[in-house]
């Protein structure tokens, strides 16, 4: 069996998300690569699931040496590699969040929609609309703020700076080069899931 579950990256406007299939027998670490690549991000982070609200629920992520927390209220932490996404989304769970660098805080929503009728062997992207935003642009505000400049008429310095460190050559866009692209993504799920 398998779930179909929309991705969405919270805060933004239009709306950018990724529609996946992905096996029910997944871990929940597997589902974080599947997110890293459906959303075009490189894994350079620390991420957590949260069955509640971000950072103050139980959680699903990569078991961390770290001491207890001595302050705060204790929940549930669940390892990443040993919770299958069946075990949170055969049950009764609407909506979890997806943390992705906790420093620019990239939150995501992950809804489960209806479940597909065919059985799949690895994750397909189904739908999707929006660029997404490169690593370490400073979080929501970073990214909308690099969008204004790169859409500014002037050619400012700053404008030519912010090209050069994305890669940008003449006549690029933003959306050209991090825009939604559904066979590049499942290309890429196939070669790493298969």
């Amino acid at each position: 069996m398998a779930h179909t579950l929309k991705i969405t990256l919270a805060h933004t406007e239009p709306v950018i998300y990724r529609t996946v299939t992905v096996p029910e027998n997944f871990t929940f670490h597997q589902l974080h690569l599947v997110i890293q690549i459906v959303m075009g991000w490189e894994d350079y982070h620390m991420y957590q699931f949260n069955l509640g609200s971000p950072y103050r629920s139980d959680s699903i992520k990569l078991p961390s040496e770290e001491p207890e927390d001595l302050w705060g209220p204790k929940y549930n932490e669940y390892d990443s590699l040993e919770t299958f996404i069946k075990d949170v989304f055969n049950h009764s769970r609407k909506t979890i969040n997806y943390l992705y660098d906790f420093g620019d805080d990239w939150l995501h929503t992950i809804k489960p929609l209806a479940k597909p009728k065919e059985e799949v062997l690895f994750p397909v992207c189904i739908e999707g609309a929006g660029a997404t935003p490169v690593e370490d642009c400073g979080g929501i505000g970073g990214f909308y703020h690099m969008l204004e400049i790169l859409n500014s008429p002037k050619n400012s310095s700053e404008k030519r700076e912010m090209k050069e460190w994305l890669g940008m050559k003449s006549g690029d866009s933003y959306e050209k080069l991090f825009g939604y692209k559904i066979d590049q993504i499942n290309g890429d799920l196939k070669k790493i899931f298969t």
